[in-house]
Parts: C-alpha cells; structure tokens; sequence
C-alpha cells in the first residue's frame, strides 16, 4: 500500500514539475522581452554577459524534460530510470541550493549598484530619455523626489514626474507640461528601483527554495519506488516424472 501511494504521489509531483518547468520558461522568456532594455541599458545590469534569462530557460526546459522521467519511471515501474531521475534531480537540488545562496549574498551589492547607477544616470544628459522613462513607469520623481529637480528647475520638475500628464498620453506639448514640485511624485527613483531589484530576487530566492524542497522529496520518493518495486516472478520449469 505505502508502495502504491509512494508512486502515484511521485507521479503527481512530477506533473507539477512539469509545469513548474513551464513556469521557469515562461520567467526567462518575460525578463528576455520585458526587462533586458531596462537593467542593461538603463540600469547597467549586463543581462546579454550574465546569461540570466537564458539559464532560466534552459533549467525550465531541464526540469521539464527530467519530470517527464520521472512520470514514466512511476509509471512503469522502471527501477533504471527511477534512480536516473532521482539522481538528476539530486544535481537540480544542489545547483539551485548553490544559486539560492549565491542570490542571498550578492543581493544587497547589487541593490547599491542599481541604486548608485541610477544616481549617475541622473545627472548624465546622455541618460535623460532613459531616466524619465523609469520615472513614468516606476511613478518615481528624480533620484531622491522632487527636491532632485528644484536647484536647477526653478521648482520644476520633469513632465514624468506627473501623474496627469503619465495618464493622458494626448498631452504631447511640452510647453504645457508642466510639474511643480507639489505636483509631482513624492518618491525618489533612485532607492524606490533599487528596492523593487532587491525585492525580486528576494522572492526568486524563496521560490527557489519551495524548488528544492519540492526536487529532493520527488528524488526520495523515486529511490523508495525503486527500492520496493517487486522483482519478477519466474515459474520454475514443469518437472515431469516418467515410470
């Protein structure tokens, strides 16, 4: 019985990592597309040397292909390709136990890097285009808030900095737009992105450990399977006795 409910559980545990691989895939693909311009061009997080969202997918595609091993060595009973899945996701384990620690004590570095980076993009005319872009899209204003602007603007500050003018993509006369210091955001973008960075490995990081927590019971469960799975009954041959 212990047996029986071992290998249907191990089969919908691989189920789920099949979808969990999906997941993985679908991750990469959305930080691909979404935020490669973001952290390399703006930021200065070199996404194209760094590999991360390719090495996402590749370990969805990875996770995925070993779950499917994993269902049919559940299924089939097959003690070879139980210990095989139960040894890949051993390996799967410990890469992401290495990661998860590599992610815990680089995230605070890397949250000053964005926040310093950010700083200087601020006051490099080359970045402009780019920094009010991160103030329409975060709803941030300057480096610290609005007081970024009020030495050199006269208590202006840019049209991104505003609400109204984020919200009403009509008003395209930048001599009507106009943000007063009062008008405008209240947060600085500098430690508002470097917080929302940090944030998001911290929540990559715990979700990475629910991973390995989920791969090492599935890699417990193969080697049980494999470990109790009955040997094949052999009839012993037909003996006939001639008087």
């Amino acid at each position: 019985m212990c047996r029986l409910a071992a290998k249907y559980i191990l089969f919908t545990v691989n189920l789920l990592l099949t979808l969990v691989g999906l997941f993985l895939v679908g991750v990469g693909v959305y930080i691909a597309i979404q935020y490669k311009n973001l952290l390399d061009d703006v930021l200065g997080i070199q996404l194209n040397k760094d590999y991360a969202p390719t090495g996402l997918i590749a370990l969805g595609v990875v996770v995925f292909i070993i779950s499917l091993f994993g269902c049919c060595g559940a299924i089939s009973e097959s003690k070879s390709t139980l210990k095989f899945y139960a040894g890949i996701m051993g390996v799967l384990a410990v890469a992401k136990i290495a990661f998860t620690i590599f992610l815990f004590v680089k995230m605070s570095d890397l949250k000053d890097n964005v926040q310093r980076t950010i700083d200087q993009n601020f006051n490099d005319p080359a970045q402009n285009v780019a920094f009010h872009a991160l103030e329409a899209t975060f709803k941030c204003c300057g480096t610290t808030g609005p007081d970024s602007y009020s030495i050199n603007y006269n208590n202006l500050t840019a049209p991104t900095c505003c609400d109204k003018f984020n919200n009403d993509p009509t008003t395209t006369d930048d001599a009507n737009r106009i943000c007063t210091i009062n008008e405008a955001y209240p947060v600085g973008c500098s430690r508002l992105i470097a917080t929302t960075v940090y944030n998001f490995l911290r929540t990559i990081a715990f979700v990475l450990i629910g991973f390995i927590v989920f791969e090492l019971m599935a890699m417990l469960l193969a080697l049980y399977v494999a470990a109790t799975v009955p040997l094949p009954v052999v009839n012993a041959p037909t003996t006939y006795y001639y008087y």
